[in-house]
């Protein structure tokens, strides 16, 4: 075999594997909609509140059981490119500086600015959720203010432990907490008058 057939096999394996990996994720049924940054979101916000050594947390009507709420927080992971730091959990009454809200079953009117304002009162009654999904919406807060949102919907899964459900989480908090602000997005060089 000569080496540009080599070159052409591995460039053709390279193809499908990576058209099947889209397919994998595709056939998930996992959407993530509704993402935004605000112009006050930065990667060094999202290092800010990880350099205090945890990451607080709000959970909003989990539907796995209030009990559940510190096994999918302890589960929950920064995205690679941050330090690892635990999420713990936290309260409406006690939450300030940066924070989560995940709020589980939002009602349909529901925005990142209300969410950061009075989260407990973004989550619609049980019997309004469709039954074979769920959703999800996710806030990056700083005090009253969002940072950034993203909403997640998927079939239900079969708990906290679904590996469907993990990688779901985990795409959700990297659509949340990019390496790149809004800013950065368009930034080719450094040095150049669009940075």
């Amino acid at each position: 075999m000569t080496k540009s057939t080599r070159m052409m096999t591995f460039a053709g394996n390279l193809i499908a594997a990576v058209l099947l990996f889209a397919l994998g994720a595709c056939t998930t049924g996992t959407t993530i909609s509704s993402d935004d940054l605000y112009s006050f979101y930065s990667p060094d916000l999202v290092q800010y509140v990880a350099s205090r050594g945890d990451f607080p947390v709000l959970v909003i009507a989990n539907p796995f059981g209030a009990g559940a709420d510190g096994d999918l927080i302890g589960a929950m992971r920064l995205p690679g490119y941050y330090p690892p730091t635990p999420f713990t959990a936290t309260t409406a009454q006690s939450r300030d500086d940066g924070h989560l809200v995940l709020v589980f079953n939002p009602i349909r009117a529901s925005t990142g600015h209300a969410t950061c304002i009075a989260p407990d009162t973004q989550a619609a009654p049980a019997a309004a959720g469709a039954a074979g999904a769920l959703r999800l919406m996710g806030v990056f807060c700083y005090d009253n203010d969002v940072v950034s949102e993203a909403f997640l919907e998927m079939p239900r899964p079969a708990g906290l432990h679904d590996p469907a459900f993990r990688v779901a989480m985990a795409q959700l908090m990297t659509t949340m907490l990019p390496s790149r602000g809004r800013s950065e997005s368009d930034c080719v060089d450094p040095t150049g008058a669009n940075c």
